[in-house]
């Protein structure tokens, strides 16, 4: 069952643990915590910890994620396509934090028909502390035929058109 309040706030040696994992003192957004694992929504990266260890993920390198509250799961999938997930049994604010910096991530999505049929999602990606360069995504749909040399060339002339048009 999820609870809200202060006890999913990590403590002070796992922020100190941060600090040092960071080079400099975390601002922590929100945190939930589950049997072995905290999950920290900072304003550039998801910090995760589990048995004791550290890792961290810039939120533009998140193509997705949900919460069940059903399962209290925060679950998540890389733009590599690597799935993770963690049982949160103190969520707190973390589920909503964790939504608004993956939606924050994304500068610009534009849906574009492709020569030669199907479509793709264009999206252009960057940390929402505004730091880093523009990670351009295409996401296939329909008979996308993405190894095709014209389709490949159609997607950067666009991701170049829209770099251009919003000034990335």
């Amino acid at each position: 069952m999820r609870t809200i309040g202060h006890t999913s706030t990590p403590g002070r040696e796992e922020l100190r643990e941060l600090r040092a994992l960071r080079g400099s003192a975390p601002h922590v957004i929100a945190a939930g915590r589950g049997e072995g694992v905290l999950v920290v929504a900072l304003g550039d990266v998801l910090a995760v910890r589990r048995e004791g260890q550290w890792g961290q993920v810039g939120w533009q390198h998140i193509q997705h994620g949900s919460w069940d509250g059903d399962d209290d799961r925060l679950s998540w999938t890389l733009i590599d396509g690597t799935e993770h997930s963690a049982v949160l049994t103190e969520a707190g604010q973390l589920p909503g934090a964790f939504l608004e910096r993956v939606q924050a991530s994304v500068l610009v999505q534009e849906k574009l028909e492709l020569p030669g049929g199907g479509s793709v999602v264009l999206i252009g990606r960057r940390n929402p502390a505004g730091t880093g360069e523009v990670t351009w995504m295409a996401q296939p749909s329909g008979r996308a035929a993405m190894d095709e040399p014209a389709v490949q060339e159609f997607i950067v002339s666009q991701s170049e058109r829209l770099a251009d048009e919003y000034g990335l």
